[in-house]
């Protein structure tokens, strides 16, 4: 849907109850005022502790959950059962008018490939990549004037639900709804060249950047998914990609509204 704005909403932007209101309002500030808004979550801390409860021990390698059958149920749970009409109802008590829907009729995953540690290849079990998003139920809540809030649950080839990253997620939906734009909300003012250092934001990055500052190191962590699927969607014809410092209350309505830059702009 041309126009629409996918924002990810995940890590520290949801650690914070004041900080939650406050993102959430300026969501349900900006719906109202007529931008069509799809807001695809995380809820990482969330599944760590209902892991925790179960006597499960989280284990990640490069960054991803190592998810077997019985932390995909923990994590389909808590993330379409609690986080998902959690946001819903937040968004709604806000003046919003928020529809919740799984990521199972979402998006379409495989299987990841297998992940690297120090013990050498480790299966990630229920780790899932988009495939293909099936965007129907997104543009039906957009066209009803509601905003969309979609969990980060895969529907797997094999019939079971699949963990995804978020962060690819987002992108993969902004690039299929052809969306205006796709914005990060971060704890971070944008890419840093310095990651110690705020004062070396980097304002603008072309995707032909990228592998460069990755190889390099600019690029790291949890930035990494995030730029390399924002690419991906930018080449399915996303115009731009932003990285919103979300700690800031306001910021994000200012640069949706066009009356201030985001932190850190990619565009092809």
């Amino acid at each position: 849907m041309s126009g629409a704005v996918v924002i990810k909403y995940g890590g520290s932007a949801m650690d914070d109850p004041a900080k939650v209101g406050e993102i959430l309002a300026e969501i349900a500030g900006l719906a109202r005022g007529g931008i069509p808004i799809v807001v695809v979550h995380g809820g990482g801390k969330e599944i760590s502790a209902e892991m925790k409860k179960r006597g499960l021990k989280p284990v990640f390698v490069e960054g991803f959950r190592v998810t077997n059958e019985a932390t995909m149920v923990a994590v389909e749970e808590v993330l379409d059962g609690k986080v998902n009409p959690g946001i819903v109802a937040q968004l709604n008590g806000q003046g919003g008018k928020a529809r919740g829907l799984s990521g199972r009729k979402v998006f379409l995953a495989r299987k990841a490939v297998a992940g690297l540690s120090e013990g050498g290849v480790v299966d990630l079990g229920r780790v899932g990549e988009v495939e293909r998003c099936l965007v129907d139920e997104v543009r039906k809540a957009l066209a009803a004037g509601e905003t969309a809030v979609v969990s980060p649950v895969g529907q797997g080839n094999d019939g079971g639900a699949m963990n995804l990253n978020a962060d690819v997620a987002a992108a993969a939906l902004a690039g299929a709804l052809a969306a205006e734009r796709l914005i990060f909300l971060s704890d971070v003012p944008g890419v840093l060249g310095d990651r110690r250092d705020p004062a070396s934001l980097i304002r603008e990055l072309r995707v032909m950047e990228l592998a460069k500052m990755e190889e390099g190191g600019v690029i790291r962590a949890g930035m990494i998914p995030k730029c390399r699927s924002a690419a991906v969607a930018l080449r399915q014809g996303l115009k731009r990609v932003e990285f919103v410092d979300g700690r800031v209350a306001g910021t994000m309505t200012k640069v949706v509204k066009g009356e201030e830059k985001a932190g850190t702009i990619l565009t092809m």
